[in-house]
């Protein structure tokens, strides 16, 4: 006999004991029927109850309310399982949280973006002392109105000083004109700065050999006369240090280094005897 065979052997006899005629019967083999379907599932239901409790998502999530600060966690009830269900541990309820969102509402300026403050120029505190080679005197015609002063030189030892302003004032009537003759080279920007070119009032500012170097540029500084001759009138020079290249006639009168040349007229008076000559 086969496994199918015996299979519907049992079945064809439950069918006659479930539908017999005798009521006795009937009942026994119905109430066998819900005996068994009982045990059936009093031995399912615990095991099956487990399996949910375990699983993350029939917890319900986290209520979070706006009116309230008050955050609500709901964990739901387990069912209670039977002495011969086996244990298992609940899981730690899920928690969300708000996405966090920044406070800063600008961004960090980045290190290589650093502000500086642009110093202004402005005199040393302690002035060095300039080593100045400036002739005294020059001898000039008397009836001269211009003059070319000769080449002068300019230098002093302190190592932080790398800046120098140079001041030539002149008599009443005296104009300077330095570099290029004849066109006002004025600037006021740049490493070489040049004020009051063809007036009676030039500076000049740059490193310290370059400012020389720019007044005696051009076969030297040239000096004219707007009223009468120049013989007996006389120039100043004065020497500043400076943080960086300015050309401030105010800042003129923090120097401590300076000097003085007198356009003295020639010997020429009416006594002066001429050298003979033969023509041939």
């Amino acid at each position: 006999m086969s496994f199918d065979e015996l299979i519907d052997r049992l079945r064809d006899r439950f069918f006659s004991y479930w539908r017999s005629e005798k009521r006795s019967i009937k009942l026994l083999s119905r109430l066998l029927a819900l005996t068994l379907f009982g045990a059936a599932i009093s031995t399912i239901a615990p095991t099956l109850a487990d399996e949910l409790s375990t699983d993350p998502t029939m917890l319900e999530p986290v209520v979070q309310t706006v009116e309230s600060t008050t955050t609500t966690i709901t964990i739901p009830e387990t069912p209670t399982a039977s002495p011969t269900a086996s244990a298992s541990q609940s899981p730690e309820p899920l928690i969300s949280r708000p996405p966090m969102t920044p406070s800063s509402p600008e961004p960090l300026p980045e290190s290589g973006e650093s502000v500086t403050a642009e110093v202004a120029a402005e005199p040393l505190a302690i002035q060095p002392k300039y080593t100045v080679r400036v002739p005294p005197s020059g001898a000039i015609d008397p009836r001269a109105t211009t003059y070319f002063l000769p080449h002068i030189f300019a230098s002093q030892d302190d190592p932080e000083v790398e800046f120098t302003m140079i001041c030539v004032r002149g008599g009443a009537g005296m104009r300077f004109d330095a570099m290029q003759k004849g066109v006002a080279s004025n600037s006021n920007e740049g490493s070489e700065r040049l004020f009051g070119d063809l007036s009676g009032y030039l500076v000049i500012s740059a490193e310290t050999n370059r400012a020389i170097n720019l007044l005696n540029s051009y076969q030297g500084l040239f000096i004219s006369s707007l009223n009468g001759g120049l013989s007996g009138r006389s120039l100043s020079l004065d020497f500043v240090a400076v943080t960086k290249p300015v050309a401030d006639p105010a800042f003129c009168a923090a120097a401590r280094s300076g000097a003085t040349m007198t356009l003295r007229p020639l010997g020429l008076d009416l006594s002066t005897v001429k050298g003979g000559g033969k023509l041939k």
